[in-house]
């Protein structure tokens, strides 16, 4: 299969158009993303897809991955050989690794998902994002773990001087507290003895 001819989803699904039908399956990207293939669930002929709704699932060693269907239409074929020979679906996701066949409602219209020079752009895209957000998360593991030293090393501080300073103060004030109340006492002691 000629991948000029095919348009693509943001969720990595590639169809092809021939009049009312559309072919759909998952791109070379989505898969080397995935990676090792372990199971496939696929919808059954007769079910309804509905744009932005899983119609399956496959699995990896690392995920499991929503499938998430680009357009609206009803299950008309299904590769019922594919979930036992994942290896097709590895070698040759444009051709016999297709995953359904749709039927599309009247006057339904594909100009919303992308050609393939779109879909190229949004892969640097997505590419960039994952950069970006590696090294934020990178960055906040970092200042997680230089807080966690800063908090340790000002305890280990306080533990030392300002605590002993601070029980000393204490254990002082208690001191001249009960001092006082028993020179009170004393003092209420001897005025009533005159």
């Amino acid at each position: 299969m000629k991948k000029v001819k095919l348009k693509y989803s943001p969720k990595h699904n590639w169809v092809e158009l021939k009049r009312k039908v559309v072919t759909i399956g998952i791109t070379d990207y989505l898969l080397g993303e995935l990676g090792d293939l372990i199971d496939l669930c696929l919808p059954k002929v007769g079910e309804e897809v509905i744009d932005g709704i899983s119609y399956g699932e496959v699995e990896s060693m690392n995920t499991l991955h929503d499938l998430i269907a680009p357009l609206n239409g009803a299950v008309v074929k299904v590769n019922s050989d594919l979930p036992t020979s994942l290896k097709v679906l590895q070698r040759d996701p444009y051709g016999d690794g297709w995953f359904i066949k749709v039927r599309l409602p009247e006057d339904y219209d594909l100009d919303f998902l992308m050609d393939e020079d779109e879909y190229d752009e949004h892969i640097k895209g997505v590419k960039k994002d994952k950069k970006v957000t590696g090294k934020k998360k990178k960055k906040v593991e970092v200042e997680k773990e230089v807080e966690k030293k800063a908090v340790k090393k000002v305890a280990k501080k306080a533990e030392k001087k300002p605590v002993k300073k601070i029980v000393k103060k204490v254990v002082k004030k208690t001191v001249e507290k009960v001092a006082k109340k028993t020179v009170k006492k004393k003092t209420v002691a001897k005025s009533k003895k005159r």
